[in-house]
């Protein structure tokens, strides 16, 4: 008999996402605040340099308070001159894409028909498989250094990973600065401030390569030849014949 009554409850996951892990993320545009509203859209904000760009949210629909937070920057040009939509709307045709099952090389009329939306609105709710990176940042606020996500990449369906889902990899997160020791050198800075990584995790800490199991939001990681659980994005413009895998029988 194998007697599992002394072991301890599964514990949620916790700490930033390993370096290279596949998440599926929700997205929400955060409305502008009071007096900092665009001129292009009542979904921009307007930055103190004029230019306009959506605030948005990005909430894995898996793991609890991870949230990760991307500016896209609509109106304006960049040092080169370029205008800074460009990588913006790279970006989210990407989202669209990924949320769409529509490849990225798909140059026909149903595919363009997918990439299109009514309104920047369109986008709350959408869910979309994204591989995520970290950086240690410092916190403006106390001091202390912080291992953070951003997004690296947005999974579209003409990527392998598509199909496979969610997987949290078991590569290690960034070490963070230990406040006891001193940078050696002339001129270098000392007493740098240090702390844990977001949420607590230790910096060494390396998690099992988990792929996600069925029933995930959106249904990345579901075995084949089983029904995805049903997705509930709050898309207000679905294109009819526009299915993601994940979400076929």
């Amino acid at each position: 008999m194998l007697n599992f009554n002394e072991a301890e409850p599964q514990k949620e996951f916790s700490g930033a996402f390993p370096p290279d892990s596949i998440i599926a993320f929700k997205m929400t545009i955060r409305p502008p605040k009071s007096g900092k509203e665009g001129t292009q859209s009542p979904w921009m904000t307007r930055a103190t340099s004029g230019n306009e760009f959506l605030d948005c949210e990005f909430e894995p629909v898996n793991h609890s308070g991870r949230k990760i937070y991307e500016n896209f920057t609509m109106t304006g040009t960049n040092r080169k001159g370029q205008p800074n939509s460009n990588q913006s709307m790279s970006t989210l045709r990407a989202i669209i894409e990924s949320a769409r099952n529509v490849r990225a090389d798909d140059a026909s009329p149903q595919a363009a028909a997918g990439r299109q939306l009514s309104d920047w609105a369109d986008f709350n709710g959408m869910v979309f498989l994204a591989k995520v990176k970290c950086v240690v940042e410092q916190s403006s606020k106390d001091g202390n250094h912080y291992v953070n996500n951003s997004i690296a990449k947005i999974i579209t369906p003409d990527m392998p990973e598509y199909a496979i889902g969610e997987v949290i990899t078991d590569k290690p997160l960034p070490a963070i600065p230990d406040p006891s020791t001193k940078p050696a050198g002339p001129g270098a800075p000392s007493g740098a401030p240090g702390g844990l990584p977001v949420f607590g995790a230790p910096a060494t800490a390396k998690p099992t390569a988990t792929p996600a199991g069925p029933g995930g939001f959106g249904g990345f990681g579901a075995p084949a030849g089983q029904p995805a659980a049903a997705a509930q994005p709050a898309q207000a413009a679905p294109v009819t014949g526009v299915v993601p895998g994940w979400a076929a029988k």
